[in-house]
């Protein structure tokens, strides 16, 4: 095949530098689109509408996958399946900016959705608050090996899954539940929610969608899921009261400093 390629039109794969003949569109080593025209809108916007908006794109078969049966994604990803929906690595990426467009969105038009009364008073604690956005992304992609220990625990008598392959479900998992909340939550500004109290009431869906995610791919029983869901609840508890503890302990520190300064 190679031989014949040579004996045509010359042309080089722009990807992978495989030589094609013209009459190729796309390349046979690598299978990427071959592309002779000079990058347009027309060309972004086909590239774009063939990723996301296409009906039989890998990212809408995955985002609907997921809520249908999250088995198919998650385990087709564990097990070698690589073209048939959006790999976990892009399609986190997809959830982070969509998380971070959401935070930019509200901290711009909306600034009053993430005032807490009580805490957003004090500036020290406003710069705290500001350094959680600012570093949401961050914080969110830490979240996510936090998320699998706590998975990994809660279903220690399940032998299924390591905990790398863990990172991987909760990597699904926590990146649609960041598509679904980061719409509700602009939404619900725009119509006078609070990004916290909201918020609360879409962590506990999170959990509630984690537990049917992996009773499909656990293949649990109604009982058997509630006692892996109490365990996780308790641990959520213990992990969530520590974050609690040391962000009221940094708040504390730095009002009693602001006081200590003031009595100076």
């Amino acid at each position: 095949m190679k031989d014949e390629i040579l004996h045509s039109e010359a042309y080089f794969c722009k990807n992978c530098q495989a030589p094609l003949s013209s009459e190729h569109e796309y390349c046979y080593a690598c299978g990427a689109k071959k592309i002779d025209s000079r990058l347009d809108l027309k060309l972004v916007f086909e590239e774009f509408s063939s990723i996301f908006l296409n009906i039989d794109n890998t990212f809408l078969k995955t985002f609907t996958t997921l809520f249908t049966a999250p088995e198919k994604v998650i385990d087709g990803y564990i097990n070698g399946v690589r073209k048939r929906y959006l790999n976990v690595i892009s399609y986190f990426t997809i959830g982070l900016t969509l998380a971070g467009f959401q935070i930019f969105f509200l901290r711009k038009f909306y600034p009053e959705s993430l005032e807490l009364p009580g805490i957003t008073d004090n500036a020290d604690q406003i710069l705290i608050f500001n350094s959680i956005y600012d570093y949401y992304s961050l914080i969110s992609i830490l979240l996510i090996p936090v998320y699998a220990l706590m998975a990994k625990l809660s279903f220690f008598n399940r032998k299924k899954y390591n905990y790398t392959e863990h990172l991987v479900v909760m990597g699904y998992v926590s990146s649609q539940y960041t598509m679904i909340s980061a719409i509700l939550l602009v939404f619900a500004a725009i119509f006078g929610g609070n990004f916290y109290f909201i918020g609360n009431i879409l962590n506990l869906l999170f959990m509630l969608f984690t537990a049917y995610c992996y009773k499909r791919l656990l293949k649990l029983t109604l009982s058997q899921l509630l006692l892996n869901i109490l365990l996780f609840i308790g641990i959520t508890f213990i992990v969530l009261l520590g974050v609690v503890i040391v962000s009221a302990l940094i708040i504390v520190a730095m009002g009693a400093g602001e006081a200590f300064q003031h009595s100076v």
